[in-house]
């Protein structure tokens, strides 16, 4: 007997004219509303580093690398469900997603295996070839999350060649008085779209020698809702398979069915400093169930008469160990040893979570990293940086009757050195990585049907690198250049997939016979900071060599779905990502953002697949006086701008341009949100918080480009997000 699913809660690129601008209009500048805070208690901000993606911890806006870092109070206000919609306000990333749940970062038109999500600086895997397999993370369990955009091969090989996203734990700090610390936060969250209800904790414990954090959180959601409209089927639209217009007629409105989700996500974290250095051992545990929406059963037949949906059962352990330790004066070396185990479960069409694992798909892989990095001060020519070596193997099995994807291993091997020179007024950075990397697929210990025998092997061997610089012009304008190469090897997925995604509603097949792919990504910027007001635009090019990617074969299957198959061509993406933010008033800031990206084929001229539309936003941050238990009030307003996007031929759901009820191209539209929040009272000496916001404030109809729902149904009406943390000890 198979078993079940878990009954219960378990750990054609239209260009934004000049008057578009107009459109910047009301991101609250949270760090205002931090130093606000900083003024009441008295308490003194610390100066804000960046670890990922430099050679030595730094001010962000002094690296080659274009980098943001959420933490704090904006961190509390942007957490969403998922991590791509958390960072989508950051110029330049954006969000694929599939319902509240599903969030898979793209930066500058990249993701998937070319974005390295990394837990603590340790690179993790979650089946991301998939487009709607998002990171197995919950925003909630993190102290802070750093965005690196651009080729980040240097320091996390293969699969940064887009960029990388380090997702900082809760953390584990000890003190310096002898004296200990308690304290911790509780979370209670309600959505109204679809009803989604969240409630999590999460506490430490902070002494001299020892100290100890737990988080835990749930969420629980309904169907997503959509804003009225007509459908393909409703028997009062008259002919809907002649509609001139068909992107105005969904097959689905309304509350979707098959949208639902469940997720139970903990993190247990110890620590101990001695003489030695610090020692820290964490755990974090991820699991999820839902269902998906299909297309309308058989492509054309109203819901109802057919499988609608599919359930899925997603697990994610990961356990870590890591240390710090001075070794002289000039050096600290951190060894961490990792590891990482998950499960994808997957039924057949049709078969929703509540019913029993059919065994179509079945992926499980365990995941060990061991790297370890010699940071130091002065050495030779350089003033500071990191050397370091990282051992990574993978052992995959594929138990399903799908051979989606098969049984394999995975090894790489990697040394690098990246560092920092200071030349008066001019930082250079610059380091060098070498990758040697093996993928095997085992067709014997694969159940399902696969396209090749006995163990397949593939090798793979690359240089990345980078040199860049800042030069600071005067106090508050910097001009910053990076060129940098990224290396990525194909996956499992890419060099042997053999059989129907459900999720994407086609027969997806591999190519054995796929190269390497290596870019060069150059960047050019300008970065300003003075009192209040802060602002960067940075223009780049990326040139990937050997670009993989999943196109429509124009077959289909004995089944009716279409075949797709995977490529290789030469691409290009260039693009320039910009924002402003600052105070106009003591009580009112403004921001705003534009990001623009163009992926092209080189071979073909054509556009590559799931490129971002041209966005542009702007955010009016309004603090209001407070008084008595009233304080910090605040009200918001955001609108958010998106040009109307054309699906590049042949790409993932690109099959929906010619339905009658969807598209795989849409149309601009343009958003507009509102928030308000404030502290009321006291808990045990902490103020208690409650956050509004109103998402698509007027009820719009659009579809979003990288709503991968698009090809058949509206994105997501008015959400009504209500969030109460309560904040407690030291």
């Amino acid at each position: 007997m198979m078993p079940t699913f878990p009954q219960y809660r378990r750990l054609a690129r239209a260009r934004f004219a000049p008057g578009a601008m107009v459109a910047l209009v009301l991101v609250p500048l949270i760090g205002a509303q931090a130093r606000a805070e900083a003024d009441e208690t008295g308490s003194e901000l610390a100066p804000l580093e960046v670890t990922a993606g430099t050679p030595a911890p730094g001010d962000p806006l002094l690296q080659a690398s274009d980098i943001d870092v959420l933490t704090g109070v904006e961190k509390q206000r942007r957490e969403a469900t998922s991590l791509g919609e958390t960072l989508n306000h950051i110029p330049g990333v954006h969000s694929i997603g599939a319902g509240n749940q599903v969030g898979k970062p793209v930066i500058r038109g990249l993701s998937g295996n070319r974005v390295q999500i990394l837990s603590n600086g340790i690179g993790v895997d979650h089946q991301q070839y998939g487009t709607r397999h998002a990171p197995n993370i919950d925003p909630f369990l993190s102290e802070r999350i750093e965005v690196v955009r651009g080729a980040s091969s240097l320091l996390y090989g293969s699969g940064a060649l887009g960029g990388s996203i380090d997702v900082q734990p809760l953390a584990l700090e000890f003190t310096e008085d002898g004296e200990s610390r308690f304290g911790g936060q509780t979370l209670a969250g309600y959505s109204s779209n679809n009803e989604q209800k969240d409630l999590g904790w999460k506490a430490h414990h902070f002494g001299s020698s020892w100290s100890i954090h737990a988080g835990i959180i749930d969420r629980s959601a309904g169907r997503i809702t959509t804003p009225d409209a007509r459908d393909a089927f409703n028997p009062n639209t008259p002919s809907p398979f002649q509609s001139p217009n068909p992107s105005d007629t969904p097959a689905y409105t309304g509350a979707l069915d098959s949208t639902d989700f469940d997720q139970t996500n903990g993190q247990l974290g110890l620590g101990h400093r001695g003489a030695f250095g610090e020692v820290r051992l964490r755990y974090t545990g991820w699991r999820n169930e839902h269902n998906f929406l299909l297309p309308p059963p058989a492509g054309n037949l109203p819901p109802g008469q057919g499988p609608e949906g599919v359930g899925q059962n997603l697990e994610n352990d990961e356990l870590q160990l890591g240390g710090t330790f001075d070794a002289g004066q000039n050096w600290q070396f951190k060894p961490t040893l990792s590891w990482q185990n998950n499960l994808r479960q997957s039924n057949g069409a049709g078969v929703p979570r509540s019913g029993l694992f059919d065994g179509s798909i079945e992926l499980e892989f365990d995941q060990y990293t061991a790297r370890l990095v010699g940071q130091h001060q002065a050495l030779g020519w350089f003033d500071a940086g990191r050397i370091g070596v990282e051992a990574k193997r993978k052992e995959q099995v594929s138990r399903g009757s799908t051979g989606l994807a098969p049984s394999g291993e995975v090894d790489n091997l990697a040394v690098f050195a990246f560092e920092e020179r200071q030349l008066g007024d001019f930082t250079l950075q610059t380091g060098l990585r070498h990758d040697w990397h093996e993928t095997v697929g085992d067709a014997e210990a694969t159940r399902g049907p696969v396209n090749f025998s006995g163990r397949d092997r593939n090798d793979y061997s690359a240089t990345s690198g980078s040199l860049g610089g800042v030069y600071s012009v005067t106090e508050s304008l910097s001009v910053v250049s990076n060129l940098a190469a990224g290396f990525r090897a194909p996956s499992l997925f890419e060099l042997y997939a053999n059989g129907v995604h459900a999720g994407v509603a086609a027969v997806q097949q591999g190519n054995a016979n796929l190269n390497e792919e290596i870019s060069l990504n150059g960047d050019l910027g300008l970065r300003w900071r003075a009192e209040g007001f802060s602002g960067k635009i940075t223009a780049y090019r990326n040139r990937i060599d050997d670009y993989i990617f999943l196109r429509d074969s124009g077959n289909t299957a004995g089944n009716g779905l279409p075949i797709f198959n995977y490529r290789q061509t030469d691409a290009t993406l260039t693009g320039v990502d910009f924002e402003v933010r600052g105070h106009v008033t003591e009580a009112v800031e403004l921001a705003a953002t534009y990001s623009a990206v163009e992926g092209d084929n080189d071979a073909t001229g054509e556009e590559l697949p799931l490129q971002p539309a041209d966005q542009v936003t702007g955010e009016a941050t309004w603090y209001l006086p407070g008084g008595g238990a009233l304080r910090t009030p605040y009200l918001r307003l955001g609108v958010r701008h998106n040009a109307s996007k054309d699906a590049a031929p042949g790409e993932p759901f690109q099959q929906f341009d010619g339905a009658p009820f969807g598209t795989a191209s849409t149309d601009a539209y343009t958003v507009a949100d509102f928030a308000a929040g404030f502290g009321l009272g006291t808990v045990a000496g902490r103020r208690l918080q409650l956050d509004l916001e109103v998402r698509n404030l007027t009820d719009e109809r659009y579809r979003d480009f990288l709503d991968t729902y698009k090809g058949y149904a509206l994105s997501p009406g008015r959400d009504i997000q209500v969030t109460m943390r309560i904040p407690w000890g030291a």
